[in-house]
């Protein structure tokens, strides 16, 4: 499996790390899964490690699933940190999913480390 979900409940955050190729099929199980456990613990704080993705998918899978966020009722008031892949011909893909998922109204934010995705989503003057 190109993913793994981590709860960590110490600073609410449902961790999602992706590897390697990830196809749709996968993609869409991920979401499903973050989403799933997201709704489990009460969480709307999410971290998106894509720094060892390589791709698979394609940008109108992207699209679709930030349908699917509407679809599944996920609240506005989410928030996901995503890092950016360290394979460049990806990072376009990832930015495609900040930009879509922003425009349905997602406060959704890429970072090029580790350590300032987690700043931005812990920040308290920004609280969820």
């Amino acid at each position: 499996m190109p993913w793994q979900i981590i709860h960590h409940a110490d600073t609410r955050i449902i961790e999602t790390r992706y590897a390697g190729v990830i196809s749709e099929a996968e993609l869409s199980e991920a979401m499903e899964a973050t989403l799933a456990e997201a709704r489990e613990h009460g969480e709307v704080r999410f971290l998106g490690d894509c720094s060892d993705l390589v791709g698979g998918h394609s940008i109108g899978s992207l699209y679709e699933l930030a349908k699917t966020l509407e679809i599944r009722g996920t609240p506005h008031t989410a928030r996901e940190a995503v890092i950016l892949p360290r394979i460049e011909s990806t990072v376009q893909e990832v930015e495609f999913w900040e930009t879509t998922a922003r425009n349905r109204g997602y406060d959704v934010r890429v970072f090029k480390s580790r350590e300032a995705a987690l700043r931005w989503l812990l920040d308290p003057s920004d609280s969820v």
